[in-house]
């Protein structure tokens, strides 16, 4: 289908465009600008969204589940169920995120997963964040301790070989006895290091960057807080310009004013909005389970027994209204930091996180209270709100 959206605010996500429209065509687009100087093609499509705001697809880089499934979970449907919830809240292009399990358990979900990416090819669900296994006990947040691993590279050969090379990110503390020897082994198939839950020092995140770390899973969670005398994760995530941060913006992870200073700090280039969303997500309020634990959800927090917080139930588009409502974000700054950001991470950047001729026809059209009208993904309407 050939499809013409007309007259809404195109964020492309650079500059603002009023009374815009967005020509697609095979999955394209094909034109934008200013609706008076876009002539649209006979037999299109036209779609009028005035009044509604039009961004580039969300790219969420941490994804566990949300619509009562998660992605480590065995049911046939778990996948394809987690996939369509985040469609309709505006992410194109997702990561499953696999936490830690024991050894045939998680090799099975990565198999599963890696059987899905490649059967679905125009589905949102693009690759894999490993949050794990190698992951410090000390800092293991909502992790079960008894399924993390010794960092080793046979066995992540054995993690390797199951994901047939859908591994996009993973997410390792790279002070754990063995744990740079498989980064550096990561590193050269091309998959992005993430610091995350993690006791190391500064001197040690700096070792980690030169073995290929690049990124910083969910800034101030699972680290040790910030000391002046002896700098951890957080000091190298902020002062290290090779780390991209990620930040779950649901104001419950980060106070607000600190998600200020982090723009402030990083700079809407440096951080990438993402969900860490977990089977709670878009569910009513009751008991959950994440890595064999217990999890109990109640306005929208998700803890475990002992108060931890375990994931969240957020979604890319409420990141964006909290950036923008609640930091001082600017629009354009919000929806960068949702889509062309992550893309970046993975090297997307040429095809997806933007609106321009050429790119990919992953969009999202929102409404002023940045509900999600309608999502668009590889040219056609994967997501659009019913009218009641």
């Amino acid at each position: 289908m050939n499809i013409a959206l007309v007259g809404g605010k195109i964020v492309t996500p650079f500059r603002i465009v009023d009374n815009g429209t967005i020509v697609i065509k095979d999955k394209k687009i094909y034109e934008l600008g200013k609706s008076s100087d876009v002539k649209i093609p006979d037999k299109f499509k036209v779609i009028d969204v005035s009044g509604k705001v039009i961004t580039p697809g969300f790219v969420d880089l941490l994804v566990h589940g949300g619509k009562g499934y998660g992605f480590a979970d065995e049911a046939e449907e778990s996948i394809g169920v987690v996939s369509e919830y985040f469609l309709s809240h505006g992410s194109t292009t997702v990561l499953a995120s696999l936490f830690a399990k024991p050894e045939e358990q998680l090799l099975n979900d990565i198999r599963r997963l890696a059987d899905y990416i490649e059967d679905h090819p125009n589905a949102n669900i693009k690759g894999i964040h490993m949050e794990g296994p190698y992951l410090n006990k000390e800092l293991k947040g909502a992790m079960n301790e008894n399924y993390l691993w010794k960092p080793t590279v046979e066995s992540f050969g054995k993690i390797l070989e199951a994901s047939r090379g859908h591994i996009k990110i993973m997410t390792i503390a790279p002070e754990i006895p063995g744990a740079i020897h498989v980064m550096r082994a990561a590193a050269n198939y091309g998959i992005v290091l993430s610091i995350g839950h993690s006791m190391a020092n500064y001197s040690e995140i700096e070792v980690a960057i030169d073995n290929g770390a690049a990124h910083v899973t969910h800034i101030f969670n699972a680290m040790r807080p910030f000391h002046h005398r002896n700098p951890g994760v957080i000091l190298g995530a902020l002062l290290r310009n090779e780390l991209k941060i990620e930040l779950i913006a649901d104001t419950l992870h980060v106070h607000p004013a600190v998600m200020e200073l982090l723009l402030k700090l990083k700079g809407s280039s440096g951080i990438v909005l993402v969900s860490d969303s977990i089977r709670a997500g878009g569910m009513h309020e009751g008991e959950y389970e994440f890595a064999d634990q217990k999890v109990f959800m109640k306005n929208h927090k998700a803890v475990l027994e002992d108060g931890t917080l375990a994931g969240s139930t957020l979604t890319l588009n409420r990141a964006i209204k909290n950036m923008v409502e609640t930091a001082n974000a600017k629009l354009t700054e919000a929806v960068r930091m949702a889509s062309l950001n992550g893309a970046k991470v993975i090297g997307m950047e040429q095809h997806k996180g933007i609106l321009a001729a050429g790119k990919d026809a992953d969009i999202v059209v929102l409404n002023d209270d940045y509900s999600v009208e309608m999502t668009i993904i590889a040219g056609k309407i994967g997501f659009q709100k019913k009218i009641i």
